[in-house]
């Protein structure tokens, strides 16, 4: 048996070893951790002789855990999970119950907003943080920690994360005062299109329903991105152009009669509401509050 040196390891040396396995590659482990691969192969040299045995076998064409890696992988699985709920007790320790909420701006203008103010009448005590912006930044701050929990109108799947739908939504394309009450998806690639931002579950959502019609991105005559619905419409009822956005972003201009919901032709877009938070971390009772009243407000919806 090899002689074992000191157990000086440190975290950045154990998640190269994690993505190497994880992968499948020190290629991709390198992508990903961004980082040259020689320094992810330097990593596991150092752990490898830290611990006096071979963790992982190389070939040209595949990488693998050695009987010894399998071993020390389900250490550092345990390792890291423990550290995540230590790093989620100090963080709710520090913030003193106040809940990060990290929303997409659907959610966040139409549906928030009368959710927080009815768990606060019931329970005074819990405070929360909110945090506008698109779908995938909403995502990409609950899984670095940044946020507790996020509220988005896409998935963007990660095996750390757990998603809960909470409520159904309808995008539909909206234009002016004096608009058509329905079109063709043909008619739609010739008129001038508002879009929202990259990132966007609503943009996400219009793109990959138009795509099911085979119409690209390309063959659409877009004149302006936005990050903000109510520019988007305001630019509409100026006439600048039309379009997707959630039905319920435009309730009351569709009710004062200022924004028209224009019908298009074998185009249905239904997309859902989800509630994400790290699937390791226990929610908070706040947090579990405002998952319990998004699913009755759901409920009430359906």
């Amino acid at each position: 048996m090899k002689k074992r040196g000191e157990l000086n390891f440190d975290l950045k040396q154990l998640r190269s070893f994690m993505e190497v396995l994880n992968e499948n590659s020190f290629t991709r482990a390198s992508r990903k951790l961004r980082v040259g691969q020689a320094t992810i192969s330097h990593h596991i040299m150092l752990l490898e002789k830290a611990l006096g045995v071979k963790l992982v076998n190389r070939t040209a064409r595949d990488v693998s855990a050695t009987e010894e890696g399998r071993v020390f992988r389900t250490f550092c699985e345990k390792l890291f999970k423990n550290i995540e709920s230590v790093r989620a007790d100090l963080d709710r320790g520090a913030r003193s119950g106040t809940t990060r909420i990290a929303a997409s701006s659907i959610p966040a203008a139409y549906i928030l907003p009368g959710i927080l103010a009815a768990v606060r009448r019931e329970f005074p005590g819990v405070t929360y943080r909110l945090q506008v912006t698109d779908s995938r930044e909403a995502v990409e701050m609950v899984k670095e920690g940044s946020a507790d929990v996020g509220i988005v109108g896409k998935e963007h799947r990660h095996p750390s994360l757990l998603y809960t739908p909470f409520c159904s939504d309808e995008i539909v394309l909206v234009g002016p005062k004096g608009s058509p009450a329905a079109i063709s998806v043909a008619e739609l690639t010739g008129m001038p299109l508002i879009i929202r931002e990259a990132g966007s579950g609503t943009r996400k959502s219009s793109e990959e329903a138009l795509g099911r019609q085979g119409v690209t991105p390309s063959a659409l005559q877009v004149v302006l991105e936005s990050s903000s619905t109510e520019s988007i419409k305001e630019s509409i009822a100026a006439g600048l152009g039309v379009s997707f956005l959630s039905r319920l972003a435009v309730q009351q201009e569709k009710r004062a009669k200022s924004l028209t919901v224009i019908g298009v032709k074998g185009l249905a877009i239904q997309r859902s509401f989800y509630f994400v938070h790290g699937g390791s971390r226990q929610l908070s009772r706040a947090a579990q509050l405002l998952l319990d009243s998004l699913i009755e407000f759901g409920k009430m919806r359906d």
